[in-house]
């Protein structure tokens, strides 16, 4: 996975001055969707089951901005 994108704002300064108040810099937020597919065969038979997550960053007002697309979770092997 990708570091955090984030978005700057310029702060408007509280006493009216010609230049631009110092900038913000803020992490959008960013959402997950979970889903479990079933592969099936031509007979409606499961094949395959697999966990997929999708990312998708939001703005401020919590639209999507950049809509993630669906990818499997790696599995691993752990040893209790």
């Amino acid at each position: 996975m990708s570091f955090l994108s984030t978005h700057t704002y310029t702060t408007v300064p509280v006493v009216q001055v010609n230049t631009a108040g110092p900038t913000m810099t803020f992490p959008e937020p960013i959402s997950y969707e979970f889903q479990v597919v079933e592969y099936i065969d031509d007979e409606e038979k499961i094949t395959r089951v697999a966990l997929q997550v999708k990312k998708n960053v939001h703005d401020q007002f919590g639209n999507i901005k950049i809509a993630g697309y669906w990818q499997d979770v790696p599995r691993i092997k752990m040893k209790l």
